[in-house]
Order: structure tokens, then sequence, then C-alpha cells
């Protein structure tokens, strides 16, 4: 399979996510803010933007004008600031998973890579790294007593999606850096945001209907 064959089934998962995204984005802020006045508080902010373009000639309804832009920018956040909060914890917690899934190629078979555990403790027991069959480990554990990390050289002789495996105690977490990727020469995020904001125009302008 080629990468643009692979780019276009990331992206077919992808665009669903987004999709939903945008569409759940529609009901929060229809649910939680103030339409009327979310649209009149635009509605000013512009006029004040207009104001800056017209009296150029005159800086005292130019700092006016700015003044009340700002205050009108504050009265926007205010109306709008729960449900897009709502959306901001919500997007936090999906892009971790969806950084895993889209923002990270395979290993590149051939190529070494670091393994990396972070211990609890500063006194760094004996840890074992068993590779699985198609990867090889190839360099004894490298113990940083400073930052409490274990590390590894281990390198892919093949595509395999078995897993590492660890014999230890009192371990916090494992890293292993995957390179980064993109779909279709994009980031993911683009796709994502270009999903969502079309679903997200689509259903509103539905919705009104």
């Amino acid at each position: 399979m080629t990468d643009a064959d692979l780019g276009w089934k990331a992206l077919w998962t992808l665009i669903p996510v987004g999709a939903t995204y945008g569409v759940v984005s529609v009901v929060v802020f229809r649910r939680l803010s103030d339409r009327m006045a979310v649209r009149r508080s635009l509605n000013r902010a512009w006029a004040h933007v207009m104001e800056l373009g017209l009296f150029l000639d005159s800086p005292a309804l130019v700092l006016r004008a700015q003044r009340d832009l700002l205050r009108e920018n504050v009265r926007l956040l205010r109306l709008v600031i729960l449900p897009a909060g709502i959306l901001a914890l919500l997007f936090a917690f999906l892009f971790p998973a969806l950084n895993a899934i889209y923002g990270r190629a395979p290993l590149p078979v051939g190529e070494p890579f670091v393994v990396s555990i972070q211990m609890k403790s500063a006194v760094l027991p004996p840890v074992q790294l068993e590779s699985p069959p198609g990867m090889v480990v190839e360099t004894p554990a490298v113990r940083v007593l400073h930052d409490r990390q274990i590390s590894w050289r281990v390198r892919p002789l093949q595509r395999t999606s078995r897993d590492l495996k660890f014999r230890f105690k009192d371990v916090r977490s494992i890293h292993i850096h995957y390179p980064e990727t993109t779909i279709l020469s994009l980031p993911w995020l683009v796709w994502f945001v270009f999903a969502s904001g079309v679903s997200a125009m689509v259903f509103g302008s539905c919705w009104k209907r």
C-alpha cells in the first residue's frame, strides 16, 4: 500500500470525527449562548471596525472607536465563554488520542529509535526490555540518574504491530519517539478543522430551517 493510499485511508476515518465535532459545536453554542445577543454584539463590533477606517483623519474619533471595539470584544467574550470553554475541554480530551493516531508515523524499518522509561525513584532498579519478533534491541540499558530515566536503542527489522515488553517495578511512564507525519501533505489538524468547519456551517444552516 502506497503512502497516498494510507493518506486517503486515514483521511476517511478522520473526516467523520471532525464533522461530528462540528455538529457538537453548533449544538453547544445554540443551547448555551444567546444567539441574538451574540449577533448584536458582532454587528456593533463590525460597526466600530468600520469607524476606524472612516475617521482616520480624526484621532479623537479613532480612539473612541478603539475603546468601543475593545468593550464590545469583552462583551462578546462573556457571551461565548461558556460554550467555547466546553468545546475547548472536549478538544483537549480528543487531541492526545487523535495526535497519536494521525500525527505519528510508523517506525521506519531499518532505522534506530530510542525507547525511554521514566522512573519515580532516584534509585533505578534493574529493568529488562523484551523486543517482539522483527525488532532488535541494539544497546544495553543506559541509565541517567539525574533524569531518572532508562533508555535503549531499538531497531525495527520489519513492520510489526507487536508490543515491547518491560519487566520492572516503580515505573511512571514510557516514551517512544515516533516520527511526525502528515495526511496528503497536510497536518491532520488542518483536515480536522476543515471537516468540523464545513459540518458546522452545513448543520447550522439546516437548523435555521
